[in-house]
């Protein structure tokens, strides 16, 4: 491609060369021609720059075009699927240090930051768990602006600090939902380790086997392992880097497994196939608790509920009913005692509902 191009421009030095020396032999003629016709200069002005310009675009898009098929060229043949370059704001932007990561980097430092910090990745949402903090910021600021909106002071004080529960309940819901599902599919993913290896595949070909037969999360996490064993990480190093981007409890057990086999010996095959069998039986045993505490865990949403529900309920069908509660100091109390109440249940609730096995 870049040849194409040498060339290209090489040819349009060479016309332009011809050009220029064709009109110098010839500058009396013109000389006439432009005193006769005058408006020919403009003219003529006008045809090159629009021939000039056609030439550009054609050799932009002709360049484009092969861009284009060489990264999908590239990445059917090394497995790379992230081989287009980033944006110029993107790249303008990593130039700058982000002002939320630098504020919030003491407090990801913190037990409790890298807790949040795993929650945020654990759920899909990107690399800047600063994010996680700036919207339960929003949140709270939505809930003050609309609690001295709606009565005063007190009940401001009461939705800020009620508000980011419902951000913070979302991401760590989507987290454990996605954790569940990579427990739910290691099982199979261990079972097509071992039958890999079993059919005489090596480790990394078992592995990169196993990458292709899985479905999302567990074949994203088996392709990480894959480049770092491909750019010629030792497999134990490989398996701690994984064990460290997807901290799941069944995955240390299957690799605490893997590297007591490569460091002692023994049958890999067989030991995959029984942490499979017991990592199969656990989600079972899981699935089973989930069953039998659905009806706590529905009882302790309808209690966090119960509060904004009812509250609609009367002002839809009598406003002054309520308006106490919203225009005097003692009934703004009441609610803010009643939101702290509604959520120490709900609290209470799924604490008990949550089974450790």
């Amino acid at each position: 491609m870049r040849l194409r191009l040498t060339a290209a421009w090489l040819w349009g030095i060479a016309i332009t060369a011809v050009l220029a020396a064709a009109a110098w032999l010839a500058r009396l003629d013109l000389n006439r021609v432009v005193w006769a016709w005058p408006n020919l200069v403009p003219v003529a002005f006008v045809a090159l720059a629009t021939t000039w310009a056609l030439l550009v675009v054609s050799l932009w898009v002709e360049s484009a075009a092969l861009r284009t098929a060489w990264r999908k060229r590239t990445s059917q043949v090394a497995g790379l699927p992230e081989l287009r370059p980033e944006s110029l704001p993107r790249r303008l932007a990593r130039r700058f240090p982000d002002p939320l990561e630098r504020l919030s980097r003491p407090f990801f430092a913190t037990a409790a930051g890298r807790s949040v910090c795993g929650e945020w990745q654990d759920a899909g949402l990107g690399r800047k768990p600063s994010r996680y903090l700036l919207l339960l910021a929003l949140a709270a600021a939505v809930g003050g602006i609309a609690g001295a909106r709606i009565g005063g002071p007190v009940l401001a004080a009461a939705l800020a600090l009620a508000a980011p529960i419902l951000p913070w309940q979302w991401v760590s819901r989507r987290a454990e939902g996605e954790r569940r599902r990579f427990g739910e599919q290691l099982p199979h993913a261990l079972d097509v380790l071992a039958s890999g290896l079993a059919a005489g595949l090596s480790f990394q070909q078992a592995v990169e086997y196993t990458a292709s037969e899985t479905t999302p999360p567990v074949s994203g996490a088996m392709t990480k392992l894959v480049r770092w064993m491909t750019l010629g990480h030792a497999t134990e190093e490989s398996l701690r880097h994984l064990l460290l981007a997807v901290p799941e409890e069944s995955l240390a057990l299957a690799i605490e497994g893997i590297e007591l086999q490569r460091q002692v010996g023994g049958d890999l095959v067989s030991m995959l196939e029984s942490t499979a069998d017991l990592l199969r039986e656990r989600v079972e045993l899981e699935r089973e608790v989930r069953a039998v505490t659905a009806q706590g865990r529905l009882s302790g949403a309808v209690i966090a509920a119960l509060v904004p529900i009812s509250a609609g309920i009367l002002l839809s069908a009598n406003p002054r009913y309520i308006d106490v509660l919203f225009d005097s100091l003692i009934g703004q109390l009441l609610l803010a005692l009643a939101v702290a109440l509604q959520l120490a249940g709900w609290a209470i609730i799924s604490r008990l509902m949550r089974v450790r096995y």
